[in-house]
């Protein structure tokens, strides 16, 4: 049976495995979570045979054994590897086939992101089209990316890959064939510990005998399902008292919110729960609240993977008041244009919230640290507002 000592012993356990960080040149150069200065960069040079690796195409070659059920890729044809192509992240090309790679660590997916890649490489003429949808966990994209796909691509030549399992054993693979480089072997095993901290692996494996051990003592074992379910209770409760917050501070400043925002559901803890629980169609949560002196433009926050706020336009975003805003918010530190939004934030810190590292639940069970969540977005609503009613 569960009790205090077990969690007394959990927390020794992970005290006794867990040690400082070593120093990691990733870490001081680039955020841990940078896809595109640090992620793709990393992983394109490693799959580019021209890479300063000086491994031709070993990399490559694994890399693509990861997904050879899916990809059947000729190299005796010409090879080419290329970042930031057509937008697109990682592309890897012969004669025929075309491979594009859209890395996704955070970012949420840009409107017929992935059906518009789809089309530009049928446009160049390649018959083997195939999509490797890359994320943390091995997540699908979101609709209005592949909305516009045609349903046997959808079904056979779109390939969800992660971090956790696809990259991991591709990049422990690279430091086994590049273990008499000391300098790319060690690139490597840095690169494995940012992998190992965004998808919260347990890297010692003495770590995890003790863990499988502890379980298997009495009864612990079969105390799980309920420990399970009284998690997700429990981050459903913290989710649910920052959105009542978030909520709250857009009335106060802003006035009523609207219908479909998630505290005005006739079971705001359900829908919570729901997308915890990552139940079919929960995929998001939002709030939202009308600007004044608008049509069908709102404030908005929502919450994907990660919470992201700004403005949402309904018209989308070939109205004259998308493009208005958009240049009223074009000085914005960090913004973003999405969709149907013409400045997104995301907020701070960024917590993925279908991916929470220990880090995050320290933060989230602290009821000042959700108040000072909610107060940022809010306050960056007011700069936004504020800005577009000049």
């Amino acid at each position: 049976m569960l009790n205090k000592q077990f969690f007394r012993y959990l927390h020794l356990l992970n005290e006794k495995y867990t040690k400082k960080p070593d120093y990691n040149l990733f870490r001081v150069l680039r955020s841990e979570s940078d896809e595109v200065r640090l992620h793709s960069k990393f992983i394109y040079d490693l799959l580019d045979p021209l890479g300063g690796h000086n491994f031709k195409e070993k990399f490559i070659k694994q890399f693509l054994k990861q997904f050879s059920d899916y990809i059947d890729f000729d190299f005796n044809e010409n090879l080419m590897v290329d970042r930031e192509y057509q937008n697109i992240d990682i592309l890897v090309r012969n004669g025929k086939t075309a491979i594009v790679i859209e890395n996704k660590i955070y970012a949420t997916d840009q409107e017929k992101q992935l059906s518009n890649y789809y089309k530009k490489m049928v446009d160049e003429g390649y018959q083997d089209i195939k999509l490797i949808y890359l994320t943390l966990t091995g997540y699908s994209p979101e609709e209005q990316s592949i909305e516009e796909l045609p349903h046997k691509v959808k079904d056979s030549d779109l390939i969800l890959a992660s971090y956790e399992s696809d990259i991991y054993s591709w990049i422990s693979k690279c430091i086994e064939i590049s273990a008499r480089n000391a300098p790319l072997r060690e690139a490597c095993i840095q690169y494995l510990d940012i992998i190992n901290k965004l998808t919260n692996k347990v890297e010692d494996q003495d770590h995890m005998d003790d863990l499988k051990e502890l379980l298997l003592i009495d009864n612990n074992l079969s105390s799980l399902p309920v420990l399970f379910d009284a998690y997700n209770e429990v981050i459903t409760d913290l989710q649910l008292d920052l959105w009542n917050k978030i909520a709250l501070g857009i009335e106060e400043e802003f006035g009523e919110i609207h219908s479909d925002s998630v505290t005005k559901h006739d079971n705001p803890r359900e829908q919570v729960k729901k997308y915890v629980e990552n139940k079919r169609n929960s995929k998001y949560l939002s709030i939202s609240s009308e600007i004044t002196g608008y049509d069908n433009i709102y404030l908005h926050v929502e919450q994907e993977n990660h919470i992201y706020f700004g403005v949402y336009c309904d018209k989308g975003n070939k109205s004259q008041e998308y493009i208005d805003i958009e240049n009223k918010t074009k000085y914005f530190k960090n913004a973003y244009r999405w969709g149907s939004m013409p400045i997104g934030l995301y907020a701070e810190p960024q917590i993925n919230f279908k991916n929470l590292t220990p880090e995050d639940l320290k933060y989230l069970s602290k009821e000042k640290n959700r108040q000072l969540f909610a107060d940022n977005i809010v306050n960056m609503l007011k700069d936004i507002a504020t800005t577009l009613s000049k």
